[in-house]
Order: C-alpha cells, then structure tokens, then sequence
C-alpha cells in the first residue's frame, strides 16, 4: 500500500475502543476541548475505523487514553498499529497516556513478577525504543476501578527549557502509570518531566512525561494522568477526598501543562 500523506489535519481523534477507560475518556475529551482552537474537529475513533486507514490524510493528532493496554494489542495489532505507525512517521502527532504510553513502547513489563496482575511483552508501536516499567507508585489494582490505594495526587518536576522553570512542580492524577526507563539514553527522546520526590530517592528521578521523534512526526507519552480534572473522582473515602483537594488546588498549573503538551504537538489553541 502507498503511503498516505498527513494533509488537512483537521481532525483530533480519540480512541475509545476496547481497553479505553471510559472516565480517562471523558477527561480527554473535556480537556483538549477546553484547549485546542475550534478549527478542529473533536472525534473520537474505533479499532475499526483506524484499521481503515482514511483518517490518516486529515488528522492533527491522534491520542490514546489511558485504561488497558491489552485491549489494545488485541485489537489493533497488525494493521491498526501499521496505519499508527505511518501516520507519525509521515508527520503526525501522537499522544499517549497512561495505558497508551505503555501500548507506545518497544516493551512494556507492568507488575513483573506479580502472578495476578502481570502484563509484560514487546509492543509493535515503538515511539519509545525502550521499556516502560509500571506501575510507578504502588497500589495499583486493575481489577477494582474503585479502589484508590494506587491513586495519588502525584508531583511532577519540569525537566526540560522554556515555557516553565526547570524543575517547576506540577500536581496531577496519578493511577497505575508507568516511566520510561533510561529515557536520557535515547536520542530520539527528550525527557519533559520526571516524577517528583515522593518516591524513593535515585540518582535521577524516573522519567514522567517524554517526547520522541518519530520520523517525520512526534509522539508525547505520559505515565501520570496530566488530562484529569479533579472533580472526575467520585466517593467519599477520605484518601479520595485529600486527593481531590490537592489536585484542585493547582489545576491551573496542570491545564497550563496541558496547553504546552498540545503546542509542543503542534495543535493551535484557543488563546493563540
């Protein structure tokens, strides 16, 4: 098949099949429409309609969610993952969070060694040459969406120039994401931000947030959910409720975050 050119770019689509999860969904599309210019068309797309590759030629950015990872494999390996592929490598954008951080590696080991939760292998999307190890904090349990032992109000450290401060912290949700491991020996990969102190100290902090060349195009990954608003968690365990008030308090901070994330992708936004 001849390679499809990135035209128009008109269209932002988010995947919603199987392994996306619905919330993570929900928080995407509330805040890329927050964010993004109205010139573009906000959709978002099947497993099918990816396998078809029609969407290529007129799409600014594609993101992946967070959810399962698996899912995903399942659904899109072969063809779906090929189309992914051109498209970037011909100029497109990429953007993956949490679970689509993971699906973008060239292999994933989540909770090695645990018998019950384990997912580990190679991943056919590659855009970043190395492993994505998870979950970062621990507690997190895929089979119990309500428990919150995995869920923090994570810090994150700017790591990189301009717009922010180096080291400048963030706030954001955090649950079950992963880091990218050795990001800083890859030339293709430019570490954006790291997770913060809260974890045990290592000679660096573990690489939250990176950017990779991907031929022509570029991908954005990130293990922390920088695309959920606070009111999305509901309950009224008292760890929730400590959650949703840090995470409020420094939301401007995180929106601002994602308004760069999206420029650095190249999407026009609302204030430009």
């Amino acid at each position: 098949m001849a390679s499809l050119p990135v035209l128009a770019q008109e269209n932002i689509l988010i995947y919603v099949g199987p392994g996306a999860g619905p919330k993570s969904v929900a928080n995407t599309l509330r805040t890329i429409k927050a964010l993004a210019h109205p010139k573009y068309t906000i959709k978002t797309v099947t497993p099918d309609e990816l396998i078809n590759p029609a969407w290529i030629s007129n799409t600014a950015l594609l993101i992946m969610p967070g959810g399962a990872d698996r899912p995903y494999v399942e659904k899109l390996s072969g063809k779906g993952n090929a189309n992914i592929k051109q498209y970037v490598q011909n100029g497109g954008k990429y953007l993956g969070i949490c679970a689509g951080a993971y699906y973008s590696a060239d292999r994933i080991e989540f909770a090695k060694d645990d018998p019950e939760l384990e997912v580990t292998g190679e991943r056919e999307l590659k855009f970043f040459p190395g492993l994505v190890e998870g979950p970062t904090y621990a507690g997190f349990d895929h089979r119990d969406t309500q428990q919150v032992a995995g869920m923090r109000a994570a810090k994150i450290l700017w790591h990189t120039e301009q717009p922010f401060a180096q080291n400048k912290e963030f706030t954001i949700f955090y649950n079950g994401g992963g880091h990218f491991v050795a990001a800083e020996n890859y030339p293709s990969v430019i570490i954006l931000a790291r997770y913060g102190a809260e974890l045990p100290s290592q000679p660096q902090q573990p690489a939250a947030i990176i950017e990779c060349a991907v031929g022509k195009g570029k991908a954005i990954l990130s293990g922390p959910h920088f695309e959920w608003h606070h009111d999305s968690l509901e309950g009224d365990n008292k760890d929730l409720l400590q959650i949703k008030r840090n995470l409020a308090q420094q939301d401007t901070d995180r929106m601002n975050l994602a308004e760069h994330l999206l420029t650095r992708l190249g999407i026009a936004v609302r204030n430009t």
